[in-house]
Order: C-alpha cells, then sequence, then structure tokens
C-alpha cells in the first residue's frame, strides 16, 4: 500500500470497538450497507462483489445484523442517511427490509437497482421498504455497448424500468457508462438525450474504470476525448433543464440529490464496505465468509484501519467535498480545527488557478475546475484506491474460482495483429465466463 504523509496504516481493526469507532464520530454521520451478492458477475464492475447463493446470503445476513447491533448498542444512530450498494442488493431486498425495520435513519433512503428488479411490483417493495432514492444501473440503452460490457438486459428493459420509477421516489438516478475504446463516440451522448426524454431526476455518468484486475484494465484512458464526450453531452443536458451537480453528474431543475460517496462522516457495515470518522478510515473484510466469521467471533470485520493526521483527515474530506462540485472552508475548519489554514489554503489555490470561484460563503469549481478534477480523480483512484481494493479482493482469490465461489481476477490480453479492443474484452469475458457466473452463449447472444 502507498505511503501517505499524515496517513498510518495497520493491519486488523487497530484494537477497536464498536464503542471506539462511535465515539470517533465529531457529530452525526450517515450509514453505508454493502450487499456484495450478484446473480451474475460484470466484468467491467471494480466493486466487491461475489456470485449469489441462497445460503450464503442467510449467513451473511445474519452477521450483518450482529454488525449493526454492536454498533447500536455503542452508541450508534440514529443516521443522517442511509446508502445501500453493492453487489445487486434488490437481490435481498426481503431480507433488507426486515433488517432495517429496526435502524434509525432520519433523512434519504437511498439504494442501487437493477435494472431487471425495477418491474411495477419490485418498486411497490422498494416503496414498502422505505426506499425514497433509488439508482438504476443502466449503464446504456445501446444493446451493442451492453454486449461490450458483459451487461446483461437490454435497452428496451432499461427504458421500461426507467419508466416504471418515474414519479415514484423523490429521486430517480440512472448510471450511465461510456467507453473511449468502443467504436461509436455517439452513442454516449444518445444516451443521456434518452435520459432526459425520460425526465430522470438525475444522470451520473461515468468513463469505464480500467482497474487492473478486470479484463478492461489493460487499455489506456483518453482524457482528451473523455472531457470532449463529457462536454458535448452536458451541453446537450442543459438544453432540457439539466445543471451539472457534481463532477459526473447533471440534475433537473428542482429535483433533490443523489450521492454515494459525498457525506461528510459515514458508517459502512457489510462486506467491503468503508467508515470515515474523521480521525479514522476502516475498511472491513471483502470476502462474505472472513466478514461472518468475524462477526461471530465478536470481533468487529475490519481488516484495514488508517489512522489520519488532522491535515490528511481535512485534505479527504476536502477532495470529496469537491467531487460535489465545492466546499465550505468555514465548515472545514469547523470539522478540522487541527488542519489550521489547510481549508483556506486550498481554496485560496484553487481560486488562482481559477478552478474555485466564490459561491455564497464557499467555493464551487468552475469548468476549468471540473476538467482538472477527472484528472485528480483519475490519479487518486489509481494512485490510491485500486491498490487497496486488489489487496483485498485477495481475500476472494484464495476461495474456489468458480460461479459459487469468490472474485474471479481476469486478464485482458489483445493481439494486436489479430483483433481489436472490443474483440479482445469480448474473447476474455466469454472465455471466462464459467468463473464470471452465467454461461458462455449468454453472453454471446
Amino acid at each position: 500500500m502507498r505511503r501517505v504523509p499524515g496517513v498510518r496504516w495497520v493491519n486488523g481493526d487497530g484494537g477497536l470497538d464498536a464503542a471506539a469507532v462511535t465515539a470517533a464520530f465529531p457529530g452525526r454521520y450517515g450509514l453505508y450497507l454493502h450487499v456484495p451478492f450478484c446473480e451474475r458477475i460484470c466484468p467491467f464492475c471494480p466493486y466487491n462483489k461475489v456470485p449469489y447463493r441462497p445460503e450464503r446470503a442467510d449467513a451473511y445476513f445474519r452477521a450483518l445484523r450482529g454488525e449493526i447491533a454492536a454498533y447500536r448498542s455503542a452508541g450508534a444512530g440514529p443516521f443522517t442517511s442511509l446508502y445501500v450498494g453493492g453487489g445487486t442488493p434488490t437481490l435481498c431486498l426481503e431480507a433488507l427490509a426486515e433488517m432495517l425495520a429496526s435502524v434509525p435513519v432520519e433523512g434519504e433512503r437511498a439504494i442501487e437497482v437493477l435494472p431487471a428488479h425495477a418491474t411495477p411490483a419490485g418498486v411497490a417493495r422498494l416503496r414498502e421498504a422505505g426506499f425514497d432514492r433509488v439508482s438504476l444501473g443502466v449503464q446504456s440503452f445501446d444493446d451493442r455497448v451492453l454486449r461490450h460490457l458483459g451487461r446483461a438486459g437490454s435497452g428496451d428493459e432499461n427504458r421500461a424500468a426507467l419508466e416504471a420509477c418515474r414519479g415514484r421516489f423523490a429521486c430517480v438516478d440512472a448510471d450511465l457508462i461510456f467507453d473511449t475504446a468502443f467504436e461509436d463516440p455517439a452513442v454516449f451522448p444518445a444516451d443521456v438525450e434518452e435520459c432526459c426524454r425520460l425526465e430522470v431526476d438525475q444522470i451520473s455518468t461515468y468513463p469505464l474504470m480500467r482497474f487492473g484486475y478486470t479484463p478492461f484494465g489493460r487499455a489506456p484512458h483518453a482524457p482528451r476525448l473523455e472531457r470532449d464526450l463529457l462536454r458535448r453531452a452536458f451541453a446537450l443536458a442543459e438544453g432540457y433543464g439539466y445543471r451539472r451537480a457534481s463532477v459526473w453528474s447533471l440534475r433537473r431543475a428542482g429535483a433533490p440529490g443523489f450521492s454515494s460517496i459525498t457525506r461528510e462522516f459515514y458508517l459502512g457495515l457489510g462486506a467491503g464496505a468503508a467508515t470515515f470518522t474523521g480521525s479514522l478510515y476502516l475498511v472491513n473484510h471483502f470476502s462474505p465468509e472472513r466478514y461472518v466469521e468475524a462477526v461471530a467471533a465478536g470481533r468487529l470485520p475490519v481488516t484495514r484501519t488508517a489512522r489520519l493526521a488532522p491535515r490528511a483527515a481535512a485534505a479527504y474530506y476536502l477532495f470529496w467535498q469537491a467531487y460535489a462540485g465545492g466546499f465550505d472552508p468555514a465548515r472545514a475548519r469547523a470539522l478540522f480545527p487541527e488542519a489550521g489554514r489547510l481549508p483556506g489554503a486550498v481554496a485560496g489555490v484553487g481560486r488562482a488557478f481559477r478552478w474555485l470561484e466564490r459561491d455564497g460563503g464557499g467555493v464551487a469549481l468552475t469548468r476549468r475546475g471540473f476538467d482538472r478534477y477527472h484528472g485528480l480523480e483519475r490519479w487518486v483512484t489509481y494512485r490510491f484506491i485500486e491498490p487497496l481494493w486488489e489487496q483485498m479482493m485477495a481475500e476472494h482469490r484464495e476461495e474456489p474460482a468458480v460461479a459459487g465461489g469468490g472474485q474471479v481476477k481476469i486478464t485482458l490480453e489483445v493481439n494486436a495483429e489479430a483483433e481489436s479492443y472490443d474483440d479482445a474484452v469480448r474473447r476474455t469475458v466469454s472465455e471466462n465466463a464459467t468463473q464470471l457466473g452465467f454461461e458462455q452463449q449468454a453472453f454471446e447472444e
């Protein structure tokens, strides 16, 4: 793991218990729950996920209830917000709803939704479970792109899912992915326009993340082309009344926001979840089996603990608040008084380079600032986040790499003389279909 000034990593929970973690929060905080199960493993996705088995999920949710109980006994909650991510959390909606009925949340309740689960009946169950914000993993309305990504479903299914959700939640978010290596650059703007026509509340757009442990990891980014595509798509959406809400998202006028990572502080529960208290950063076991074992033994299921010096903690806070479009230096100074003048200095440097501009009592990213942040976010992702996650993914590689087992590490190799990049991705995914949790025929179709 790369060394960072002001950050001291140790293996395990660092001698902490639930009471110590809860006491480390300087104020109120949100709750994140991770459900790692998927019926089919999407090869483009770098997040923590494993193939679904009912008995595996049952053991996992027993442990998750135990982790929640430990923190609740230590005084955690009420929580300012709830975000449930994955994986495919809607695979386990009944177990989630039962568990969350006793978890006090005073703000928004958000969940990631597989479009195939967003049927009228599925939407009704989500509402009954108390969720008021949903994010649908649409990725694209173009069937060619979905095949390129190894994503199940179709463009028509994605449209139907968004139609079923429209008007049923405070915010409906659609996730879109674009890959500059895909042969038709007109697809991404068309996908954004389709979301606008469907009056989606928020559109979250991402360049394909090329983590080295995914089949897409070998191809390089094309930063200039990515920026150009985003500018085209954002300009198109502005014509429909959308405005930029964060580095990667657009929001319809008057719609409430939806975000997974810009909470000031958060408690993360479940396999692969992370916690940020302002002075601690904790990462739970990625392996569901190791997670279950730790909870059963009465320990925190934490596999890495980072103690953050005040300036490092403030820098982390400012980075993710800027992701949402800006920050308030006075608020940052109040939260991290020992960080000294760092928040004001960051704001001052940003304004001097015209990356930031005054926005009420705070500062907001300019167009130039959004472009610069793209590069900074990519640098942080590949220099710090990917190495950490790859270490955590090693827990899966100690388990059987089959449809019922753990995470799969697959390397993409392109024979430049014989095949295109897109053909190489399709071949690699097809060759590893069983490990990815689906039949080869299903991908080739």
